[in-house]
């Protein structure tokens, strides 16, 4: 294909333009998976620890974990990382610990720009969010809670990861198959003024093989989309991949709108070698 074939269509471009932003984003998604890894790993090492004179939590009320930590006040002080330090370090721990790592990637002020408190309440909703942010301190019943949270958090991203590979080979895919199309139009193209009646028939008949490839390499796209949105579910909600990843880009949906572009090159030949038919019948 020629540059001013590509001018033409404009196809090739929005399959590169979805390459770049798809390549950015798996990036970033990765970063953000292994920043949670370490952060699970800082986690581990606090100390939980509780507030109250008589040594029961005073997280009683935290839904969705343990009850109040059994045992004496010495024993729910130390919590599982060792000796319990001044009220309320073990949120500071944590705290310190995001800080310095989810919220430390490269593209966090570019892409959230969040508070802390926004940041995990975003990520881990809102009662753990509270729990971290507006207690006197680390309870051992927030633990379970933050770890579970961060292991969500890690195979969202590892799903994700998933279906930006799969969404890769889709447009590897596509715009190999769509080369092949604008390889065929361009010696279709050349072959329109000097064909006779039988040269130009056949193709016109090629031409249409060349609609149904298009057809076949846009229903495959939108199967792919489909696969997106019933396996990346967030937050309980069907994910539409391609608008996440291409929204700054000219086209939300870059095979289709590459399959459009090559079809409309398709429907200017074929228009093209009717005429010529017209004209030498």
């Amino acid at each position: 294909m020629t540059a001013t074939d590509d001018a033409v269509d404009g196809s090739r471009a929005a399959l590169e333009d979805a390459r770049e932003a798809l390549r950015i984003e798996r990036r970033r998604v990765i970063d953000e998976r292994e920043a949670f890894r370490t952060f699970r790993g800082r986690v581990e090492s606090v100390s939980t620890e509780a507030t109250s004179p008589d040594g029961s939590s005073a997280a009683a009320g935290f839904r969705g974990v343990a009850g109040p930590a059994s045992g004496s006040g010495a024993a729910a002080d130390a919590g599982a990382g060792g000796p319990a330090g001044p009220p309320g370090s073990g949120l500071a721990a944590v705290r310190d610990a995001y800080a310095e790592t989810v919220m430390s990637v490269p593209h966090y002020e570019e892409e959230y720009d969040d508070t802390y408190e926004r940041s995990v309440a975003a990520e881990f909703g809102p009662e753990l969010a509270y729990a971290l942010t507006r207690s006197a301190g680390y309870h051992p019943e927030y633990e379970p809670a933050l770890i579970d949270a961060v292991e969500s958090a890690i195979e969202e991203r590892d799903r994700l990861v998933e279906r930006l590979e799969v969404e890769a080979d889709s447009l590897d895919r596509a715009g190999s198959r769509l080369a092949a199309v604008r390889r065929e139009i361009a010696s279709l193209d050349a072959a329109v003024p000097e064909g006779g009646f039988g040269a130009l028939d056949a193709c016109r008949a090629r031409a249409g093989v060349l609609v149904e490839d298009c057809d076949r390499i846009a229903a495959r796209r939108q199967r792919v989309i489909a696969a997106h949105e019933r396996d990346l579910r967030l937050d309980g909600d069907a994910v539409d991949l391609p608008t996440y990843l291409y929204q700054s880009t000219d086209a939300t949906y870059p095979v289709l709108a590459a399959v459009g572009s090559v079809g409309e090159r398709l429907d200017g030949l074929t228009r093209r070698i009717e005429r010529a038919i017209a004209r030498v019948g």
